[in-house]
């Protein structure tokens, strides 16, 4: 017969024993069976409500914490299971109490009582034996501040409560080689789990996945990396670093590395995406990746095209090929080949291949076109300035003159890198700030190296930092990692088009003056700027990104051409998303307007509809499409932010075909920078101390450090 004891639930259980009056009607009773097998008992119980005469019964199904009473469901029997009481995080359980006096290597059990204070010399002890361990083994010392270094400590302080006696610390800790092991493990175990989460964003067009190939020096061991990108059904954006593993192909040939990333995503089940293209690749122009990709749909990395504009702006691709060019044609009396010939066949960076790039008109495009050896004489004092600072850099540095720049109250001069020639922004602006510092340095020193500082134009440096300023906020925008960028394109190209050109405008919205110090600086500013317009294509996905941003949504400042474009693109997804085939319909280019910041610069000037904007359709016709509705809604100020999710995470049931359209593009980086990122961390992994890893092993450990991070973010992402 049913008893009203067993209907009750885990909820309610929980409120009835944490009641505060003195009935006691229900408490927590002690598992009296003979035999215990687990040592979940001897902080749990069973729930057990009092009966009339004042004894207590059981109720079947649940057991209770006795410290914070929580409960669980709870089968008695062969079927119980206690592995959710031993995971069980008591929170009115009560730390350690005291410690004895006793070697390291043994952690005690103690009474629960209320939590003292260390007395100093336990205290002191901890830091001595932390103070040991760090010099002789020569770690870090932010090594104690480490979270996972502190979740290992709780773990093994929440294990000892749970015995009554010593555990000797050789049973906790394990050795180098079952780490090895597990960390194999470990990583299967979570392949197996994004197995499915990345077959679903392939199966939907939302996954994106960015490829590059990093070469070990110190063990000459090339390795593959596929860093994958998806916005998920939450509008929540995830970055997955797969894979960084051995490349055990014969060569470094388009077909071979095709090959390699084949491999890697048929581990996955994501071949059969990839060959119905409906997986997404962003990377650099490296020749070997494009090759390999070719066919695929694939964004260009943004900031790389922005450094080898640069690059290319201050003659740092071609000189050598230059000269040798200009030899020869000196010795047959012609020069047929125009500059950017040159910068095209002689470029040092193996990611600035540039098959698609608009080969710049000579009356057109003159600064472009222009040698370097016909560049203005101004324009040629401004490359001295640059060729100067850099070797200033290098002698202060040899010489170890920053100690004596930073105690006159100068900052340390910051040497360039040729990789990313945007570092020459950082030290032109230490120099900036130091040179007189410098100057004062060499006079007391009657240092001869003093009067080669008047090869730096000061007015020129000036200039040249002003230059680089909003290419280095550019370079900081489009690689952001952890939002949408992909409608960073629109925004940062339209930025650097007016600060050459002399149409930016600053945070109150009035038009920045172009002063110029230095007469050289015109020359490149120009120079700049038809090399952007030639090098710089927009991909069809960066205009609709930012039409689906609602800070973006007219595209204020695209072109008719792009406008018009994005615009049937968007209606001709919704027509493949819901099969549908509506009328398209002539759209509009609205009135500019004046913004603050550098994205809100580039946004929609109102959130009015503007019925000379969008045709509105006659009553006979059919209804508005999502486009339509999303251009005309008005768009609360909350949603008037960088991140776009939010807003079509709140709108997909009013926009079902509009918010997938946004997860697949949202999906999609702007730049390859996430995993260049990720060979950062395997430079990391890799080092002298570590050179006897295995490079598989080097794999494992760089995706679990990858699901590791998704999982301190998001705990429950896997269920």
């Amino acid at each position: 017969m049913p008893n009203a004891i067993y209907q009750y639930s885990t909820a309610s259980i929980n409120i009835l024993l944490k009641r505060k009056d003195d009935s006691k009607e229900f408490i927590v009773i002690k598992n009296d069976k003979k035999k215990i097998s687990s040592i979940a008992w001897s902080r749990f119980g069973f729930p057990a409500k009092r009966l009339t005469d004042n004894s207590y019964k059981r109720i079947v199904g649940f057991a209770s914490c006795f410290e914070c009473k929580h409960t669980y469901s709870f089968q008695s029997g062969g079927s119980g299971s206690t592995k959710s009481l031993l995971n069980h995080k008591c929170k009115k359980r009560a730390p350690l109490a005291n410690r004895q006096a006793s070697p390291l290597n043994k952690i005690i059990k103690l009474e629960k009582t209320t939590a003292p204070k260390l007395a100093a010399i336990d205290y002191t002890e901890i830091h001595d034996d932390l103070t040991k361990w760090i010099c002789s083994s020569i770690r870090p010392f932010n090594i104690v501040t480490d979270p996972g270094f502190k979740i290992f400590l709780e773990t093994i302080v929440n294990i000892s409560q749970e015995y009554h006696a010593p555990i000797d610390i050789d049973d906790i800790l394990v050795s180098p080689a079952a780490i090895s092991n597990n960390i194999h493990k470990l990583a299967e175990y979570y392949r197996s789990l994004i197995r499915s989460v990345l077959i679903d964003q392939a199966e939907s067009g939302t996954l994106a996945i960015s490829p590059d190939l990093w070469t070990d020096k110190s063990k000459n061991v090339n390795y593959l990396s596929l860093t994958v990108y998806f916005v998920a059904t939450d509008f929540e954006l995830y970055t997955i670093d797969l894979c960084c593993t051995p490349y055990n192909e014969v060569d470094k040939t388009g077909e071979s590395v095709l090959q390699a990333i084949r491999q890697q995503l048929h581990l996955y089940g994501l071949l059969p995406y990839m060959d119905d293209h409906k997986i997404t690749f962003t990377s650099d122009r490296e020749p070997i990746i494009l090759k390999a990709l070719k066919g695929q749909p694939v964004i260009y990395c943004c900031a790389h095209r922005i450094d080898n504009v640069l690059k290319r702006a201050f003659y740092q691709t071609a000189q050598k090929r230059e000269k040798k060019i200009l030899n020869a044609s000196t010795t047959s009396g012609k020069r047929q080949l125009t500059e950017y010939q040159l910068i095209c066949d002689s470029s040092s960076d193996s990611s600035s291949s540039e098959d698609d790039t608009t080969a710049p008109s000579p009356s057109k495009y003159v600064e472009a076109h222009t040698l370097l050896v016909d560049i203005p004489l101004k324009a040629k004092e401004i490359l001295t300035t640059i060729t100067a600072s850099k070797k200033l850099v290098k002698y202060v540095k040899l010489t170890g003159l920053n100690k004596d720049i930073e105690d006159l109250g100068g900052i340390v001069l910051k040497q360039d890198c040729i990789v990313k020639w945007l570092l020459l922004s950082n030290m032109l602006e230490s120099i900036d700030a130091s040179l007189e510092y410098v100057r004062s340095i060499f006079l007391k020193s009657k240092n001869q190296y003093y009067f080669k500082l008047d090869h730096i134009s000061m007015d020129g440096l000036k200039d040249l930092i002003c230059l680089l300023k909003e290419f280095k906020n550019v370079s900081l925008q489009v690689q952001t990692g952890t939002r949408p960028s992909l409608h960073m394109a629109y925004i940062c190209i339209n930025k650097l088009e007016r600060h050459l050109n002399g149409t930016d405008v600053d945070k109150y919205g009035k038009f920045i003056n172009i002063d110029d110090r230095h007469e050289g600086t015109d020359f490149f500013r120009k120079r700049l700027f038809q090399l952007l317009q030639c090098m710089f294509t927009f991909d069809n996905k960066h205009i609709v990104a930012a039409a689906l941003h609602p800070l973006y949504r007219k595209l204020t400042f695209a072109t008719t051409y792009n406008k018009t474009f994005a615009y049937v693109y968007i209606r001709e997804q919704i027509d493949e998303i819901l099969g549908l085939n509506k009328q398209l319909m002539t759209l509009y280019e609205p009135l500019q307007k004046r913004h603050k910041t550098m994205e809100d610069q580039f946004a929609d000037p109102d959130d009015e509809f503007d019925t000379q904007g969008v045709s509105s359709p006659s009553a006979n016709t059919f209804n508005y499409d999502e486009l339509e509705r999303y251009l005309q809604m008005n768009i609360e100020d909350f949603y008037k932010q960088p991140n776009p999710l939010p807003f079509w995470r709140d709108h997909q049931s009013m926009f079902p075909a509009l918010s997938l359209l946004a997860r697949r593009l949202f999906s999609i980086p702007v730049t390859s920078v996430g995993v260049e990122r990720h060979f950062s961390s395997a430079g990391l992994t890799i080092t002298q101390r570590r050179s006897s890893l295995d490079p598989d092993t080097i794999n494992d450990v760089l995706f679990v450090r990858s699901i590791q991070h998704l999982l301190e973010s998001k705990p429950n992402f896997f269920f």
